[in-house]
């Protein structure tokens, strides 16, 4: 018995609509990009050509122009932020401190800033800048 084999050329095809994979693209990069959030806290950062990675594990401290100190969105004063500080570095040494300042507050206060972290027993540091492009130069 002899099979015969036909080829006949499909001539539907179907096919996904544009918009439904352009849709699909947009979910999958919403839910695999992560979302690195900031405090509400107003200051203008100093800009920065270059960039650093952000850490999981920091303790960010804002210093306003006003000299309001914030650690993780928690006011604190200059005498409570050694405390504050030994208490969250206590849980995680290897944690990154994220120094935020306006960018018009005197280097000083800053140095007075890190010292005060130092002594509070972490040795990394980062000093938060925002980036700046190329073209805006």
């Amino acid at each position: 018995m002899e099979l015969k084999l036909t080829k006949k050329r499909i001539s539907s095809v179907a096919l996904i609509s544009f918009a439904d994979v352009i849709f699909l693209l947009l979910i999958f990069l919403l839910i695999s990009s992560s979302f690195i959030t900031h405090s509400g806290i107003k200051i203008n950062l100093p800009s920065s050509t270059t960039q650093q990675n952000e850490y999981n594990r920091n303790i960010s401290i804002t210093i306003t122009q006003d000299d309001d100190l914030f650690v993780d969105d928690i006011h604190v004063t200059w005498e409570t932020l050694p405390t504050v500080l030994n208490r969250m570095l206590v849980d995680d040494p290897e944690q990154v401190v994220i120094i935020r300042a306006d960018q018009d507050i005197a280097l000083q206060r800053i140095v007075r800033l890190l010292d005060v972290a130092k002594l509070s027993g972490t040795t990394r540091f980062f000093i938060a800048t925002e980036i700046i492009r190329e073209q805006d130069i």
